[in-house]
């Protein structure tokens, strides 16, 4: 197929996904909106691994190959080493992290496919119904104070074998460049106050 081709084909998905998006919106329904945190997903073996305490969850991948940047900085790329081009998303203020199916082949399955859900991408849900869920499961708590449910944002990875789902108060990304396990161990260090 032309590049010519691909190029009215991709238009015409990305013109699909905005209209999903403005019939959910328009409806009062949850959709996905793409959230650009500066780092793309490979879409063949990202090798996604998730490591989460009660406050943070930290996802570590290997990104697509080409110019990157975390959103702020550009990533230094040395071409003639042996590292991955590894990427680091950081929740904070964590309520409830899902982590599994499905995959890229079963999107199509997903709550939100027809509302925006692309696949290898990074969203942010709009309307989420999983956060007035866990207002309403918090509600039985003799404590509870209504509206704390207004400082999560629920967030949807979809990467190639696995989907990440987050309910969190803040995201925030990083690039580096080394081993997909000397990120991991890194990052394990992190949680427990090393770094």
């Amino acid at each position: 197929m032309a590049e010519d081709q691909w190029t009215r084909l991709r238009e015409e998905y990305e013109a699909e996904l905005r209209e999903e998006r403005r019939r959910a919106r328009d409806a009062g329904e949850e959709y996905a909106e793409l959230l650009d945190l500066g780092v793309q997903l490979d879409p063949g073996a990202p090798l996604p691994h998730v490591l989460v305490n009660g406050h943070s969850a930290f996802v570590v991948f290997c990104l697509r190959a080409g110019p990157v940047h975390d959103g702020t900085t550009v990533a230094v790329v040395d071409p003639h080493s042996t590292d991955d081009l590894v990427g680091l998303i950081e929740f904070t203020g964590v309520h409830a992290v899902l982590f599994g199916g499905p995959n890229d082949e079963a999107l199509h399955g997903h709550p939100l496919h027809g509302h925006g859900l692309e696949p290898y991408a990074i969203h942010e849900v709009r309307g989420s119904r999983w956060i007035t869920e866990a207002e309403q499961v918090n509600s039985v708590h003799p404590h509870h104070q209504p509206g704390w449910h207004d400082t999560l944002r629920h967030f949807v990875i979809t990467f190639h074998d696995e989907t990440l789902e987050c309910l969190a108060r803040e995201v925030r990304t990083e690039i580096h460049q080394r081993t997909l396990a000397d990120t991991i161990t890194a990052t394990a260090s992190r949680m427990f106050g090393g770094q």
